[in-house]
């Protein structure tokens, strides 16, 4: 027969574990970003980036019912963000494999724990309650 475990218990668990692993895991990934602007060999500065955003927000000033200068500021704040996003750079600092692979149990046991809470404890239950009918 098997021992029944504490719902709350093993989720508390589980979300401590997720919890720990994923902040050990992006303690140690370092973020950097360049602002700017590469399609294909050409690299377009940050300067030539928020060139359209700042025509959208002088239009736009200069004519407020302009659809155009709504669009054009808008496609500014697009390409600045597309931008930012496109040129960020993640790097894993150099651990060791044990201490990797601790992080890998604590992020993916955690999260087992919890999916197992979370999506497998009302399907026992209601497995129990056939059986004593």
């Amino acid at each position: 027969m098997k021992k029944r475990r504490s719902p709350l218990a093993q989720f508390v668990i589980g979300m401590v574990m997720l919890a720990a692993g994923l902040y050990w895991f992006m303690s140690n990934v370092t973020v950097s970003t360049y602002f700017g602007l590469r399609i294909g060999g050409f690299r377009f500065g940050a300067g030539l980036v928020v060139v359209p955003f700042i025509a959208g927000i002088i239009w736009l000033f200069l004519n407020v019912d302009s659809v155009g200068a709504k669009l054009l500021t808008v496609l500014g704040i697009v390409i600045i963000l597309a931008s930012i996003i496109s040129n960020i750079h993640f790097v894993f600092r150099s651990t060791s494999l044990y201490v990797y692979l601790i992080m890998l149990v604590l992020i993916f046991g955690g999260a087992a724990l919890v999916g197992q809470v979370l999506f497998r404890w009302p399907k026992d239950d209601e497995d129990r309650n056939k059986k004593k009918k």
